[in-house]
C-alpha cells in the first residue's frame, strides 16, 4: 500500500470533490471517491423512490455488505415485461476504501467487476416471491443499525407504483437461511466467490489492525453505519 502526506491527501480529496461535482462515476464500481460520495443515495434507493410511478417497470436493488473493506455485492433486477423475465446486473467490489483513507491498496484482492445477464420468467418470479417470504414488504424497526464492518442485506424496490426498503442483519435469526440470497448467488454470473457471513466483533478488528499507536482507534473510525428510520435510510458521517 502507498501512504500519502496529510497535505497531499487534503489536496487530492479537494480536487476529487470538485471533479465529482461535475462528473459522477458509477456508484458501485466507479472510482472510490465517486463511489463513496454516492453510496448512501444509491444503497438507499433514492433514484428508485424518486422515479417510482404506477407506469414504471419493477426494479429491485439488493445489496450484500460482506464487511465493507472485504466485499460488497449489488444485484439490480429490472423487469423487462410480464412473461419475459428481467435483466440482472451484478456488481462486486473487493477492498472498498473510505473516502479519506490515507492509503491506496495495490493487491489482486482489490478491484471491481460488473456482469449483466437476462434471467427467465420463472427465476424472476421465484426471486421476488422468495424476497417477500423473507420479509420484504414488511416494516423495519426504527433505529435499526447496519454496521459497515459486519454482514447484512439491504433491499429496496419500486414495484406496482410503490417503493419499499427492507434490511436483514447477520444477527437476525433468519439471516443464514434467506431464500432470495440463495437464488441471487445461484444466478450470479460474476465468478467471484461469495464472502460468507461469520461472527464479527470490534476486538477481532482491533487485533487485525495491530497495536501500533498510529493504528489505534481505526477499528472504529474506519467504519460507518446505515440507520433505518421511518422506512428510509440515513447515513452516518463516519463514512467520511
Amino acid at each position: 500500500m502507498r501512504f500519502f502526506s496529510p497535505c497531499a491527501r487534503a489536496l487530492a480529496v479537494t480536487a476529487a470533490l470538485l471533479v465529482a461535482g461535475c462528473s459522477v462515476g458509477d456508484p458501485v464500481t466507479g472510482d472510490p471517491v465517486s463511489r463513496n460520495l454516492q453510496w448512501f443515495s444509491y444503497v438507499g434507493g433514492d433514484d428508485l423512490r424518486e422515479t417510482c410511478t404506477p407506469a414504471a417497470p419493477a426494479r429491485y436493488r439488493f445489496v450484500y455488505n460482506a464487511v465493507w473493506e472485504e466485499q460488497v455485492r449489488t444485484y439490480e433486477v429490472e423487469r423487462i415485461a410480464p412473461g419475459q423475465g428481467a435483466l440482472l446486473t451484478v456488481r462486486v467490489i473487493r477492498g472498498a476504501p473510505r473516502l479519506l483513507q490515507a492509503y491506496v491498496i495495490d493487491s489482486p484482492a482489490v478491484g471491481s467487476t460488473t456482469h449483466r445477464v437476462r434471467i427467465g420468467e420463472a427465476d424472476y418470479l421465484q426471486l421476488i416471491r422468495a424476497a417477500e417470504a423473507d420479509g420484504f414488504g414488511r416494516s423495519v424497526a426504527d433505529d435499526t443499525r447496519l454496521e459497515s464492518y459486519d454482514f447484512y442485506w439491504l433491499a429496496n424496490a419500486c414495484a406496482a407504483g410503490a417503493w419499499h426498503l427492507h434490511a436483514w442483519r447477520r444477527q437476525d435469526p433468519a439471516f443464514a437461511s434467506l431464500a432470495f440470497a440463495s437464488i441471487l448467488f445461484r444466478l450470479d454470473p460474476s465468478g467471484v466467490p461469495v464472502n460468507p457471513a461469520r461472527p464479527i466483533n470490534l476486538a477481532d478488528r482491533q487485533i487485525r489492525y495491530g497495536e501500533a499507536a498510529s493504528e489505534r482507534g481505526r477499528a472504529v473510525n474506519d467504519s460507518f453505519q446505515l440507520l433505518i428510520r421511518s422506512g428510509r435510510l440515513w447515513g452516518h458521517a463516519r463514512v467520511f
